[in-house]
């Protein structure tokens, strides 16, 4: 298939909505666009391309600009108003470049230039299936990232001790399980937590011994109490973390709250622990919870009822026993091993099973109840574990059924790996093997260096670690202050000696939220305030950013002491422009993905000199990122950005103080 049937058969999923008040190019512009899109909606005018976007499900704006009634961008804003992330393409002349900053500013996806030329659509065509593709990706990876935070916030709960077996640490899950503050947890023994711990006194010391002596991971379920003598489950993981010479520094807990197995779910455990190779399968009546909450307590429970005797009644021949979890969920058993049906068997008679139910009412009385369930299977002594997690998978996907094997051995694995990442955090810090790397900024006009922009390392086992590596477990915990300590510290020891040089650094906007950060820098730059005005933070725009206002006081203190402000990769977000007005930045940098191409790809060469010429008129500075060759280098100056930064002029090293 070639590249161009590949981009038909994507785009052959779109609806466009084409707006032309010339009616001879309308027609015939038309014409094209019905072999590339499944349907082309027509207007003559922004008025009614906006009825026609209202009263349809477009996937694509393609506009005119100069229009009666209401002009293409005006149309363009109108329609983002109430769908922000619609694609647009502006059909513009060449003497119509006035109106190209509005429409990077409406975020444009793209423009297609008088006349129209099929190799310049298609050239388009390609660059916006692209980035469609890279926002499916983005939006399925944002997805898996919430999940994996969703999980470590809400079901997670994580604690420290010493080796003397006292608290050290504790996060808010858990001290929102067991209702103790945090001050009443820190300094408090292991079996201050532990139900009936006296009587349980030789057990405690046994396992505390073995991790102690042995060093190795325990995994057991522990019988617990709150502060109110509550008896709660525990699932717990505890880890010694080591130094290089295989001592103890401390130990770190992983737990899950099981305490609603423990009726229902206490006797399912048994029988996992005792079966030789057992058969799980979780069925859940789907949106049991917003039934009970809308039709009440008396009827839900009704419904739970009813469907056990029915799903009773369906179980394949050689399941063993059913389980009530309670919220319209059930779990179904059986050994394997003492089985004649294996286990894809099994499987095919749930599908059916599923499909049967899916087709039936429940008689409640008062109603018939149209049920639908999700099911998730999974075999061996992980078995009900995996089935928990891949429900959770479903519920996310809006799948209906799924096979769940290996499912905990993967979050085991990230568990274990970001306790690995902790280790070595922890002994870069003590070992003060947290180094920064520098990468030169030049000026274009002298090809001087000016800047360095720091870029933080571990050295660890004779390799260098990227942040991509270490920086989001670290910032889960107390390691990242620490770092953002170190970073700042011999930045500003760069600028004392080399008082020829600038200095960059890397902070996000959702670092700035943070308390500790921005107190941490308030601290460095009040003891260095005459080395201040050296000092430049790139900002990394997030998405999840909430506290506007705290980030703009944090802008304006730091920049009363003389700081500079950039903001990094611009061009790749879709709120530049309001951070410009909010920020009011001293620096732009442009994003790479912009400049890489520069030399050879008009679409890109044309933004970035939008960019400039809005940056001068602002009196704002440019950075070219990614400048690798010759051609970027005197691409960029001849449009006027004023420095560049790239392997072409000095690959990220270490700088001697």
């Amino acid at each position: 298939m070639s590249e161009l049937q590949k981009i038909i058969e994507f785009t052959k999923n779109f609806n466009v909505l084409y707006v032309e008040d010339n009616k001879d190019a309308l027609e015939e512009t038309k014409i094209i666009f019905e072999r590339f899109f499944k349907k082309v909606i027509t207007a003559s005018d922004g008025e009614e391309g906006l009825e026609k976007f209202k009263n349809n499900k477009i996937d694509l704006v393609i506009t005119d600009i100069n229009m009666p009634k209401l002009n293409g961008l005006q149309m363009i804003k109108k329609i983002k108003e109430i769908s922000p992330e619609i694609n647009a393409l502006v059909v513009s002349a060449y003497n119509e470049t006035d109106y190209f900053i509005e429409a990077i500013k409406l975020g444009v996806d793209g423009f297609i230039l008088k006349p129209f030329e099929i190799e310049q659509f298609i050239d388009i065509l390609k660059k916006i299936t692209h980035n469609l593709l890279l926002k499916k990706e983005a939006k399925e990876f944002e997805n898996l990232l919430k999940q994996y935070q969703n999980i470590v916030d809400k079901s997670v709960m994580v604690a420290k001790f010493d080796t003397n077996k006292k608290f050290t640490y504790v996060n808010n899950e858990f001290c929102k399980i067991f209702s103790y503050p945090k001050e009443e947890i820190i300094g408090k023994e292991i079996h201050h937590m532990i139900y009936n711990a006296e009587k349980m006194q030789d057990e405690i010391e046994k396992f505390w011994e073995s991790i102690i002596n042995e060093k190795n991971l325990f995994s057991e379920i522990i019988k617990c109490k709150d502060k109110n003598g509550k008896i709660i489950y525990i699932k717990a993981l505890i880890s010694p973390i080591l130094d290089e010479n295989g001592n103890i520094i401390e130990l770190i807990s992983i737990c899950y709250d099981i305490s609603e197995m423990m009726k229902p779910k206490k006797l399912l455990y048994d029988y996992l622990e005792n079966a030789k190779e057992p058969f799980v399968a979780l069925i859940e009546i789907e949106n049991f919870q917003s039934f009970r909450n809308f039709f009440g307590e008396k009827i839900a429970e009704t419904i739970e009822h009813k469907f056990e005797d029915y799903l009773k009644d369906l179980l394949p021949d050689g399941i063993d026993k059913i389980f009530d979890l309670d919220e319209g969920e059930y779990a179904i058993v059986t050994d394997l091993a003492n089985n004649s049906k294996s286990y894809e068997e099994y499987i095919n008679e749930l599908k059916q099973i599923q499909r049967k139910i899916n087709y039936s009412q429940l008689d409640i009385g008062e109603f018939l109840y149209d049920i639908t369930v999700i099911m998730c299977v999974s075999k061996g002594k992980e078995a009900f574990e995996n089935t928990r997690i891949g429900m959770n998978k479903i519920k996310n996907n809006k799948d209906s059924f799924l096979i769940a094997d290996g499912l905990l051995a993967k979050e085991k694995k990230i568990a274990q790996e970001n306790l690995q990442i902790l280790h070595i955090l922890k002994e870069a810090i003590d070992n003060k093997n947290i180094i920064c790397f520098y990468q030169p900024i030049i000026e274009n006009s002298t090809k001087r260096i000016v800047k360095y922009e720091t870029l933080v390392r571990i050295e660890y086992d004779n390799k260098i670690i990227p942040p991509s590596k270490f920086i989001d477990v670290a910032k889960q915990g107390i390691y990242y202050s620490k770092i953002t300590e170190i970073v700042l510290s011999e930045a500003f020891d760069i600028v004392k000696k080399f008082k020829d040089y600038d200095i960059s650094i890397n902070i996000s906007e959702i670092d700035i939220e943070k308390e500790i950060v921005r107190e941490l820098i308030y601290e460095m730059l009040s003891k260095n305030k005459e080395f201040a005005k050296y000092v430049t933070f790139e900002l990394l725009e997030d998405a999840d950013v909430e506290k506007y206002d705290v980030l703009e006081e944090f802008i304006t203190k730091i920049k009363d002491l003389g700081v500079t402000i950039a903001i990094d990769d611009f061009g790749s977000g879709y709120s530049n422009f309001i951070r410009l007005i909010n920020y009011k930045p001293d620096f732009l940098k442009l994003d790479g993905t912009l400049i890489k191409d520069i030399h050879k790809d008009k679409f890109s060469y044309s933004v970035v000199k939008s960019i400039v010429e809005f940056a001068k008129a602002n009196e704002i500075k440019t950075i070219a990122e990614f400048v690798e060759n010759e051609e970027i280098f005197k691409t960029v100056k001849e449009l006027g950005v004023d420095y560049s930064q790239g392997y072409y002029f000095g690959k990220p090293e270490r700088l001697k103080l």
